[in-house]
């Protein structure tokens, strides 16, 4: 389900928060959040950019490995965009990787998108495949208390919230990453200025 909300999605952050905040964004597989949003992402949150950048340069034999994947970073509190008091601790930016760096055909970015959502939902089920311990951590918290009466973790806790990815920068037509999104199936709420 796509709610649909008007302003910046780093507003967000200045609000306080009882569950993981996630924050996701379209990502290269080259570790460069050099413009667009992830410019923002990177000059807000630096120590997760290092994260990035540090685990896409391990795939740099292959990086075409990192598309239809997710990466679930922390924040720090040295970084420009952590507010203090806020429980900015369960703050979690999620990297999508949609493209290696732009080249391929709209459709093929907007199936990597859909793939990228599907797995970062089988992490947020299952901890234990997130790679950063942190991250790993507060979703691990949070999983203990959206159990449902089945005793199955409750998916539809979550909220992803993210910019109209894939529009800036990789040129996909937001219609191609909108019908990619519903088929998630996952919680997302789109900002648009």
């Amino acid at each position: 389900m796509i709610k649909y909300v008007k302003g910046d999605l780093f507003q967000l952050t200045k609000t306080s928060v009882t569950k993981p905040l996630l924050l996701a964004h379209a990502c290269n597989c080259l570790g460069i959040w050099g413009g667009g949003i992830a410019n923002l992402f990177k000059n807000r949150y630096f120590s997760s950019y290092e994260l990035y950048h540090t685990y896409c340069h391990s795939f740099q034999e292959s990086p075409t490995e990192l598309l239809g994947t997710s990466l679930l970073l922390p924040v720090s509190s040295s970084d420009a965009g952590f507010v203090n008091g806020n429980l900015q601790e369960n703050l979690i930016i999620v990297c999508l990787f949609t493209s290696v760096i732009g080249q391929e055909a709209e459709s093929e970015i907007a199936k990597n998108t859909e793939l990228a959502l599907l797995d970062l939902k089988l992490k947020l089920k299952n901890p234990n495949l997130i790679e950063n311990k942190i991250s790993r951590s507060i979703i691990k918290q949070y999983n203990t208390k959206i159990i449902d009466s089945n005793g199955l973790i409750d998916i539809n806790k979550y909220i992803i919230n993210m910019p109209k990815i894939n529009a800036g920068i990789f040129g996909v037509p937001w219609e191609l990453t909108e019908r990619a999104i519903e088929r998630s199936k996952l919680n997302c709420q789109v900002f648009e200025l």
